[in-house]
């Protein structure tokens, strides 16, 4: 009997220090700002949308991303100095330009807007957000809330993008986006139902496009009556000779 007492108090004692026990859990691992922002980055580059962003250099900048890939961007006083609105689209029939009702066809569909063209504001949306997923670009990133600044960190001639600040919500959203090569776009609003395609604001001409630069002033045309040797305009009175002096004959 004191055997089995013995034998069942070490079995109980056994059991005692048997316990099991749950494993650790793994620390959430933490992203890197590269990695979220190119989470976020990828989501925004699916979206189809119609925004309008408040640009820093006036006006507002309407950004249409249409759900058959067509894209619009209405640009305000963008041309001949500052006094037109224009338009940069891609459609199926390539690259547009549209100001004052009609629009100008400036390259094709696989081409480029030439850079005396370019307003630059479409790019952050077209051009460089899909840059933003390479792992490999140039640039250090931070990240401050939903914001993420690219800064240069290696020496190179010339950058795929300029570096800048990208704000974008975890939905993907384009907050704002800011870059000394055209300032600053800030969402303006909830973005609204996208376009089931781009529509051009004009009809398609055959004509010039409109460029950045204000046209050149107007030759002043000199006054056809007026002469060098300043003989009066024909049909206008001589003024008369002196008459001779009775006196002297002169």
């Amino acid at each position: 009997m004191a055997a089995l007492t013995a034998t069942a108090v070490l079995g109980l004692a056994g059991c005692g220090t048997a316990t099991a026990e749950d494993p650790p859990e793994e620390p959430p691992r933490r992203h890197s700002a590269q990695a979220t922002m190119i989470g976020r980055a990828t989501r925004a580059l699916d979206a189809d949308f119609t925004a309008a962003y408040t640009w820093s250099e006036g006006g507002t900048v309407t950004v249409w991303a249409a759900e058959d890939g067509t894209w619009r961007v209405d640009v305000p006083d963008w041309a001949l100095g500052g006094t037109v609105d224009v338009t940069v689209a891609w459609t199926t029939g390539g690259f547009f330009q549209c100001a004052a009702g009609r629009c100008v066809k400036i390259a094709g569909i696989t081409g480029e807007i030439p850079r005396d063209l370019d307003p630059r504001v479409q790019r952050p949306f077209i051009e460089w957000l899909p840059q933003l997923l390479d792992r490999r670009i140039p640039f250090s990133v931070s990240q401050d809330g939903d914001c993420f600044t690219l800064t240069p960190n290696t020496v190179v001639v010339d950058t795929p993008m300029p570096p800048g600040e990208w704000c974008l919500d975890q939905a993907g959203t384009i907050l704002s986006v800011a870059s000394d090569e055209f300032g600053t776009l800030e969402l303006d609003g909830e973005p609204a139902a996208p376009a089931a395609t781009v529509e051009l604001p004009g009809d398609v001409v055959a004509e010039e496009p409109l460029g950045a630069e204000a046209p050149p002033e107007p030759t002043p045309t000199p006054d056809p009556s007026a002469t060098a040797s300043g003989t009066p305009p024909e049909g206008a009175a001589a003024s008369p000779s002196p008459s001779p002096d009775p006196a002297t004959g002169e």
